[in-house]
């Protein structure tokens, strides 16, 4: 199941008994500070949620599937995202996973 803006608008709407276009509004602004902290190099933290932050990421080569041409990637920012432990736990509790396990154990619960 996929959960798109428009489901969480209306979920903080109904939870905290605002209007869908406040809570439209707030979301769209948390949105846009995160942004520019990242385009000014900031990274931003949700304690028990998450970290968001940039990355640099080198310059290299790839080749293309069909013509197996050697194509250069220039290097670049990005963004990325660090999963802080509440969440962590949260999701594990879900699936059933046991703290302590391998790394993998996560990714292949969430396998469908």
């Amino acid at each position: 199941m996929h959960v798109y803006k428009n489901d969480v608008v209306r979920k903080v709407a109904q939870d905290t008994r605002l209007s869908q276009r406040v809570v439209s509004d707030a979301l769209n602004s948390m949105v846009n500070v995160v942004s520019q902290a990242l385009r000014d190099g900031k990274t931003v933290t949700f304690p028990g949620f998450g970290t968001f932050y940039t990355s640099n990421r080198g310059e290299g080569t790839v080749k293309h599937i069909r013509t197996k041409e050697t194509i250069k990637v220039p290097a670049r920012r990005v963004a990325a995202f660090r999963v802080g432990d509440t969440l962590k736990r949260s999701v594990r509790s879900a699936t059933g996973a046991k703290p302590g396990k391998k790394k993998g154990l996560l990714r292949k619960a969430l396998r469908v």
